[in-house]
């Protein structure tokens, strides 16, 4: 509805279920999982009564006919409003890319999952979590992109090159303790009577795992930043309800759990704000939370502290 004298414009369209978001709603099936059932081919825009009417009536709208209304509203826009098809065409593929993304991921979950990188002293993953970032490398450097929103493709690029990196990091240590369980191994365990080499070796482990985390939490900024790079780009909405991404490490000493929120803030809000290994070696520091210790990398050795999280 239009804006009046004193008041802004009123949105009265709801973004509606074509399949019914759960398995015993309207046109409810389980052949979907919750993410599709939230993606764009499942929804269709409605007035709430149109709304109440299809989900009241839903032998009479079914899944066919909903579609078939949905794609002949989308042409009718296309040829009153004069579109620009190839625009539309370019974002519908950043929206499918999205999707992708966002599943393989597990955006939704990111917290509970992302989490185990930081717990115990030990950076750890599910195994099914592992190859999901492994995966999401390839899959992205083989994507077709259509060069209309560079900033958005190069957070995606910046994405691709932390999960790299972090990949290669956590695998260099990461040990199969289960079937579907990747640990940080303690590798300062030797079986021999040497003091100080056990120390050399506990001093490099420390080390290894605070790296391991500040590239979780890299992770975790880089994901945040193709959220906001969506945002601005592509749909002003996107994730709005669920907010920023979030980690959580612990337990502590005093078992309590800590949970962050971190980004790329002002001048690190570059087209790539990673910089790749060698140099994150150090930047880190400069980041708005970090596990390792400045002091121990500028003197070209081991002995980061893990859990010393600076704001």
């Amino acid at each position: 509805m239009d804006a009046s004298e004193t008041d802004d414009e009123s949105i009265v369209g709801e973004a509606c279920h074509i399949v019914a978001q759960s398995e015993d709603g309207p046109r409810g099936t389980p052949d979907l999982t919750p993410e599709q059932r939230d993606k764009f081919a499942n929804l269709i825009l409605l007035c709430n009564v149109h709304h109440k009417q299809i989900d009241d009536q839903p032998n009479t709208f079914t899944v066919e006919k909903l579609k078939h209304i949905k794609s002949e509203h989308e042409s009718w826009v296309s040829n009153q409003l004069g579109l620009d098809s190839k625009k539309q065409q370019d974002d519908e593929l950043y929206a499918s890319y999205v999707e992708e993304w966002e599943s393989r991921l597990r955006l939704g979950d990111w917290k509970n999952w992302a989490s185990d990188l930081l717990s115990h002293g030990q950076p750890s993953l599910r195994g099914e979590r592992k190859t999901a970032i492994e995966e999401i490398r390839p899959w992205l450097l083989s994507r077709v992109w259509p060069g209309r929103y560079p900033e958005l493709e190069s957070a995606f690029l910046n994405f691709r090159l932390v999960a790299q990196d972090f990949c290669a990091v956590f695998n260099e240590h990461a040990k199969c303790i289960y079937v579907d369980e990747w640990e940080t191994e303690k590798f300062y365990h030797i079986d021999q009577w040497n003091p100080e080499l056990n120390r050399k070796l506990a001093d490099e482990f420390h080390y290894h795992v605070a790296f391991v985390e500040d590239l979780a939490l890299e992770l975790t900024r880089a994901a945040n930043y193709v959220c906001d790079k969506i945002r601005y780009h592509l749909m002003r909405s996107y994730r709005i309800n669920e907010g920023v991404l979030l980690i959580q490490s612990g337990p502590h000493m005093d078992l309590t759990f800590k949970t962050y929120r971190v980004e790329y803030r002002d001048d690190e809000r570059t087209d790539t704000p990673y910089p790749g290994l060698e140099q994150f070696k150090n930047i880190r520091f400069n980041r708005d939370i970090h596990f390792g210790e400045p002091a121990a990398a500028q003197q070209g050795a081991p002995g980061d502290a893990p859990h010393a999280a600076h704001p």
